[in-house]
């Protein structure tokens, strides 16, 4: 009796499976923050903060850039803090917005030797991946 309950258990599990695959499988996209360092010297410590979460990379060269995927559950603004390895201080940014809704979005924020951030949003489309 214990193995036909339990053959009856798999099936149903299957059953559920099978019919349910494309939302058991589907991904949701996300939206993306692509920090470039172009200050002239190593960032280190760079801290993103969103919607209550914090995107972190540790050391970002000159030159390069870090792409951090994330995801938002109510309307946001960014705060962008970070460290320069070769001298004193550490600078600070806080701007943008980032809406929750179907549009997901590529924001890109260009730490400049000034210690001043130019950024910039484009949109990745409709669930985009």
């Amino acid at each position: 009796m214990k193995k036909l309950l339990f053959l009856a258990f798999i099936a149903v599990a299957a059953w559920y499976g099978w019919n349910h695959r494309d939302t058991l499988l589907k991904r949701e996209g996300s939206h993306e923050a692509v920090i470039r360092n172009d200050s002239g010297g190593e960032l280190t410590r760079i801290r993103l903060t969103v919607n209550g979460q914090t995107l972190v990379k540790e050391t970002l060269a000159d030159g390069e850039k870090a792409v951090m995927p994330f995801r938002v559950t109510a309307d946001s603004d960014f705060k962008l803090v970070w460290e320069f390895a070769n001298r004193p201080g550490s600078g600070n940014w806080q701007g943008g917005t980032i809406s929750n809704g179907p549009m997901l979005q590529r924001h890109e924020f260009q730490i400049m030797g000034d210690g001043s951030v130019m950024y910039h949003a484009e949109s990745k489309g409709v669930g985009a991946k």
